[in-house]
């Protein structure tokens, strides 16, 4: 068995409301329909590599979570998820004194767009300190979101790098305001989205389509980052590396009901097939069209981890 794929991030209980369409600013809608699921980055990617692992093919991988949550009804709900996949939380805090995360998402019926509000609770403990005993340095390659403090996101990212740990960072949420402030040669892939992917650019407002993705996967490349998979939604994600030309990876096309946690479980998918294949040289295309593969198929089901199928 290769070294883990080590998951540092959030964990947060999901509310999620479906109606035909989205309120305006100011309006109440009334009648949608209402399912509730674990979720948070962190937690969404780490149980999406853990599931995804049978349709590997690639040899066994262990998969690690360190994150925190409150000693609260939901808290008690994301452990037992946690206990089903049999995933290893030795370094998940459970905390007396706060709440789990919590997250209201508004999902539009006809096109699976979301809209999301968190409050973060526990996860706002996630720093650089409550990470110390994390054996980061122990770690085949860390995954690593934007979603818990940036002191812990920059602690973490600097330990990785100085053991020789290859980093993803999948840089969401992200705003000029909400920026860990990392330096791109830390980072072996970053996988941002169309609006992520600007903001990393400095042409905040901006959003990357399919057109623009392969000038701006350069561009990161210019700035040191090892790699690029940019998510593009139903367009599927654009692959750079250094020395070839960007390519596009397309998603099957599919019925899409619910797309909340679909860049979720690309990055679990990804990093989990990017770990299987790196004793026979990683194989970063293969892994991206197992991370595509992987997320489309979540879009056909309702909510975030429920949405995850176990291959």
């Amino acid at each position: 068995m290769t070294q883990p794929l080590l998951v540092i991030g959030s964990v947060n209980y999901d509310l999620i409301f479906r109606h035909p369409r989205l309120p305006q600013a100011g309006e109440t809608i009334a009648g949608a329909e209402l399912f509730e699921s674990c979720g948070g980055k962190g937690a969404n990617q780490a149980v999406a590599a853990v599931r995804c692992r049978g349709g590997l093919g690639d040899g066994e991988i262990a998969v690690r979570f360190a994150g925190a949550i409150g000693k609260d009804a939901n808290g008690a709900v994301q452990r037992t998820v946690f206990a089903e996949d049999d995933l290893d939380t030795e370094h998940l805090q459970v905390l007396g004194d706060i709440h789990t995360g919590l997250s209201a998402v508004w999902v539009e019926a006809a096109t699976g767009d979301n809209r999301i509000m968190n409050s973060p609770g526990a996860n706002s403990r996630v720093t650089a300190d409550a990470l110390t005993s994390v054996p980061v340095e122990e770690a085949g390659l860390l995954l690593i979101q934007n979603e818990t403090p940036a002191d812990g996101v920059r602690s973490a990212v600097q330990r990785a790098a100085d053991a020789g740990v290859p980093v993803i960072w999948n840089p969401a949420p992200i705003d000029e305001q909400n920026d860990p402030g990392l330096d791109p040669e830390r980072i072996a892939w970053v996988t941002p989205n169309e609006i992520e992917c600007a903001v990393l650019l400095g042409r905040a407002g901006e959003r990357i389509d399919a057109g623009s993705a392969p000038d701006a996967a350069m561009d990161l490349l210019a700035m040191g980052y090892g790699g690029a998979a940019l998510t593009l939604g139903p367009a599927g994600v654009l692959l750079a590396e250094a020395g070839s030309t960007p390519t596009l990876v397309p998603a099957p096309e599919v019925e899409a009901v619910d797309t909340t946690g679909a860049g979720d479980a690309f990055n679990g998918a990804f990093a989990a097939a990017l770990l299987a294949s790196a004793g026979n040289t990683a194989d970063p295309r293969r892994a991206v069209l197992f991370g595509v593969r992987y997320a489309s198929d979540s879009v056909t089901r309702h909510g975030t981890q429920t949405s995850f199928a176990r291959w």
